[in-house]
C-alpha cells in the first residue's frame, strides 16, 4: 500500500488494542499506529496535536470502541465534534463493537464524524474495506 495512514486505535481492552494493531501490520508494515485504553486520553491527544499529523499522510483514521468506562465511545464522538472543523476533517472514526443492537448503531449513526463501522472480533478484510473506502 503506498497511502500513508495513521491509526488511532481507541479500546479500553489490550488485547483488541494488540489483535487491530496485528491485523493491521499484516496488511502494510509502515502505517503510523497508536493505541489509547481512554477515550479521554485519546480526545486530549488529537486536541492537542489538531492537525499537526505528518505531512505525508492521507488519512487519520480513528477506530473508536463504543462500550468503554469512564468515556464511552458516545461521549468521545460529541467532544471530537466541539473541535475545530479544520481538524475534524482531518479525522475518519470508524465506531468498533461487539454488539450489532440496532439502537446503537442507529444511535453512533447519528453523528457526522462516525463514516464507518467494524464489529469484534475484526476481521483483516473488514479493515481493508476501511482502508480503501
Amino acid at each position: 500500500m503506498q497511502q500513508k495512514i495513521n491509526f488511532i486505535i481507541i479500546d479500553d481492552s489490550k488485547e483488541d488494542c494488540y489483535l487491530i494493531k496485528k491485523r493491521l501490520e499484516t496488511l502494510d508494515k509502515n502505517f503510523n499506529i497508536k493505541s489509547f485504553l481512554s477515550a479521554q486520553e485519546a480526545y486530549d491527544y488529537i486536541n492537542h496535536t489538531g492537525i499537526n499529523t505528518p505531512a505525508d499522510s492521507r488519512k487519520n483514521i480513528i477506530i473508536l470502541d463504543i462500550y468503554m468506562p469512564l468515556m464511552d465511545g458516545f461521549e468521545f464522538v460529541e467532544e471530537f465534534e466541539t473541535l475545530p472543523k479544520n481538524v475534524q476533517d482531518n479525522y475518519l472514526i470508524c465506531a468498533l463493537t461487539s454488539s450489532i443492537n440496532k439502537i446503537y448503531i442507529d444511535k453512533i449513526s447519528t453523528y457526522n464524524s462516525v463514516k464507518y463501522f467494524l464489529e469484534k472480533p475484526i476481521k483483516t478484510e473488514s479493515l481493508l474495506d476501511l482502508i480503501e473506502g
